[in-house]
């Protein structure tokens, strides 16, 4: 599996949903006692409705809190692919199949014990030990991770590039702590300790507190001294209504008309930068007809009207995605332009009826598109509160109506929405973007069949339930590759697959929602410093909130 969570920066979980808090502290309130500034409010949290204690930053139920806890080795901006080193100063492939990494001296993990080589190399084996925690697969390809003095060797069966991606954002943990628990994979962490930032101050299931760590390695460029996690619901008024009345000091939630509800009440301190990420993708379940006929995806390719979906759905936030799956216009590098002029996509209803005749579709007197003497009809889940994409699926249902399908809406909480993708109890989906410079990650994460599953068994992340024996060649090829021209000539022929097959649609380009307040707290990333991608997750908040400072 590829955890988008951990791993590859993606676009935060709670993406579209227009985030509502349970009784959030107002920015203007009164200073604490112990600073001349409030505590900063963040609205980034998902409450279902309220919180369950766990910050075991490999359980797929943590509590955001972990990445201000929990740091990697290094930080890679997944938009430029920029690499910072973190708690690792350098690495290096020795040859193709051993890397080593040299680890920072000086660090300390919250308790005050220091943070060693051997912590490092006991976070890989004990995702050995349990698979389970082994969410980015590394031990497929891993031989060994041993210690030796201030530096991490990790030795591979085979050539693995793209694994050092995945290994520099794992976070670490302590091995004095976790070696002593029964089993790391139920844990819930209810005490975390950690070399990041902050540790935990207080804890209900209503809201969290975390307070600046003494004992960081990076003290001096820590500023914000407390921050609070208010408990998330999905109610998108309430989130409009404490955007509007400037609850929060930053969130990551949609709105529409942002400007209106939030920058417009106080555009002297109120701000946004949604930074562009990679494509969300519509899923069809192609275990199940019609998406099992190429002719019917290739159709739906053109029936979709994405600048409509783009511009009403989104509000005009996230421009509509190429086909290819390519992040542009950083990826423009990789654009196979011959052969995406060769297929042309956009909207074309006409262009998508033909497709449909080819395919062995037919009509019936009431124009209802018909596959083997039936009409066609299915449902379309997207989570409750999510919006925009609410309003996404209701173009695309009427867009498929013109064709004849009768497409049925459902809303379904976000916990039975993730469980029905990852089980393939689904017929269509909208699902996140991928934050990742490298197109590899793109296509790794959504056409691998090794991160498919049976039906009713759960997929990492193919929750398409794709299976293409060429396509795993090509990114098994890619990944044993330190040819950046055979990489290239991959991607290419990667590309070609999502023209030809339509395994996905890539919809838009998800926005990394982000509305913050500068009234007591300045130095956000923005579009024309985009040291960081604002995402409130692992790792990008190692970046920002060591850029972070208290306006004078």
């Amino acid at each position: 599996m590829r955890n988008r969570r951990i791993a590859l920066m993606a676009v935060p979980l709670v993406g579209a949903l227009a985030l509502a808090a349970s009784g959030p502290q107002s920015t203007s309130r009164v200073a604490s006692s112990s600073t001349n500034v409030p505590p900063m409010v963040l609205s980034v949290d998902p409450g279902s409705p309220l919180y369950t204690k766990n910050f075991n930053p490999f359980s797929p139920n943590a509590l955001w809190a972990q990445a201000w806890i929990y740091e990697t080795l290094y930080y890679v901006d997944g938009q430029t692919g920029h690499q910072t080193p973190w708690l690792a100063t350098a690495y290096n492939w020795n040859n193709p199949t051993e890397l080593t990494f040299t680890i920072r001296s000086g660090v300390k993990w919250s308790n005050g014990t220091p943070f060693t080589a051997n912590d490092v190399a006991f976070t890989f084996n004990m995702l050995k030990k349990y698979p389970a925690l082994d969410t980015n697969g590394l031990w497929t390809s891993l031989k060994s991770v041993t210690a030796k003095g201030n530096t991490v060797a990790f030795d591979f069966k085979q050539p693995n590039v793209p694994d050092f991606n995945y290994i520099v954002s794992t976070p670490i943990v302590p091995a004095s702590i976790w070696s002593k628990v029964k089993n790391p994979v139920t844990w819930t962490d209810p005490n975390p300790v950690g070399t990041g930032a902050y540790l935990l101050k207080s804890y209900t299931p209503q809201e969290y507190v975390l307070v600046k760590n003494p004992h960081y390695w990076q003290a001096n460029k820590v500023q914000v001294q407390e921050i609070e996690f208010p408990a998330v619901s999905e109610n998108a008024n309430t989130v409009w209504l404490n955007l509007s009345e400037g609850k929060y000091t930053a969130a990551n939630a949609f709105a529409p008309n942002i400007n209106k509800i939030y920058v417009s009440k106080d555009p002297k301190y109120r701000h946004i930068w949604f930074a562009p990420g990679g494509a969300c993708n519509l899923l069809m379940n192609l275990t199940k007809a019609p998406f099992n006929n190429v002719k019917f995806r290739q159709a739906m390719a053109y029936a979709i009207d994405k600048p409509v979906v783009s511009s009403k759905g989104e509000y005009g936030y996230e421009p509509p995605a190429s086909q290819t799956g390519l992040m542009l216009p950083a990826n423009n590098g990789y654009v196979d332009k011959a052969l995406v002029n060769q297929y042309n996509y956009h909207y074309d209803p006409k262009k998508a009826e033909q497709l449909l005749k080819e395919g062995g579709f037919t009509k019936n007197s009431k124009g209802q598109l018909l596959d083997h003497g039936k009409p066609i009809s299915f449902t379309m889940i997207v989570p409750t509160g999510f919006s925009d994409w609410i309003e996404d699926s209701s173009i695309i249902q009427g867009n498929l109506k013109q064709l004849g399908i009768t497409v049925n809406v459902q809303t379904p909480s976000i916990s039975t929405w993730v469980s029905d993708m990852e089980t393939g109890d689904f017929d269509m989906t909208l699902n996140f973007g991928l934050n990742q410079f490298n197109p590899y990650f793109y296509y790794q994460d959504d056409l691998n069949s090794l991160n498919s599953a049976p039906i009713g068994k759960v997929a990492t992340s193919n929750y398409e339930r794709y299976d293409n024996a060429h396509v795993d060649a090509l990114l098994t090829e890619y990944h044993q590759s330190t040819s950046s021209s055979v990489q290239h000539r991959i991607i290419d022929q990667l590309e070609k697959v999502m023209l030809t097959q339509v395994p996905v649609i890539p919809m838009f380009y998800a926005a990394n929602w982000n509305e913050y307040d500068t009234r007591y707290y300045v130095g956000w990333p923005t579009a024309s410093n985009p040291y960081a991608v604002p995402t409130y997750n692992t790792p990008d908040v190692e970046m920002e909130f060591t850029h972070l400072r208290v306006r004078k």
